[in-house]
């Protein structure tokens, strides 16, 4: 490991250490461990949906504003940082003991293992994603293409994460959740597959 890696590793395990102490007497860690979870699902959710939107767009040779291009950009970072800010708020959570090799490897995990290590796979597709968004000059655009199908990969991981691993799967709000983004990302991936001519075209551009 590199003077880099280990700094990193001081850091988080600094930074962990530090909520723990916060956290030792009340379900604070808990709480914000779901709630990042959730807000990240529901971030990568509108991800991917702009993403399909743009490749659609792109596919029917039309032009989506450029607000949506910025808006799908905020939201690879915003998932990014939640991403982030879950691991360490399992790192934090004094009743899992859930260390940096936990959440790098998909090894040995002290919970659901099987679920966490989809979660730990998740992670780095969503890794490679965005290097390459933020690398996307110095790559071909079928390099790049092929990078960013793994964004489905990243999607279904991470449902079956969240499914398998979260304490609160099972309540009808979150199935709701996880029903209608599955449904919605669905949707758009059988509308960006479909041949050119069989997309549905807006009322406003039949028959002309």
């Amino acid at each position: 490991m590199g003077i880099t890696g280990v700094m990193l590793a001081s850091v988080s395990q600094q930074a962990s250490t530090a909520l723990a102490a916060a956290s030792t007497d009340n379900p604070l860690m808990w709480y914000l461990t779901r709630t990042t979870a959730m807000s990240a699902y529901v971030v990568l959710a509108l991800l991917v949906s702009l993403g399909l939107m743009q490749s659609i767009a792109r596919t029917s040779k039309e032009r989506l504003p450029w607000v949506v291009d910025a808006l799908h950009q905020f939201l690879g970072l915003l998932f990014g940082i939640l991403v982030v800010c879950h691991i360490l708020t399992l790192m934090a959570d004094p009743l899992i003991s859930f260390s940096l090799t936990n959440a790098l490897l998909p090894l040995d995990e002290p919970y659901r293992p099987f679920a966490v290590a989809l979660g730990v796979l998740a992670m780095w597709t969503m890794v490679l994603i965005l290097l390459s968004s933020w690398m996307r000059r110095h790559l071909s655009q079928r390099v790049w293409r092929l990078l960013h199908y793994l964004s489905f990969a990243t999607f279904a991981l991470v449902t079956a994460h969240g499914i398998l691993a979260g304490t609160d799967a099972t309540q009808f709000w979150m199935l709701l959740i996880y029903i209608a983004a599955a449904a919605i990302v669905g949707f758009l991936a059988v509308l960006r597959l479909l041949p050119k001519n069989q997309k549905p075209q807006p009322a406003g551009l039949r028959g002309r």
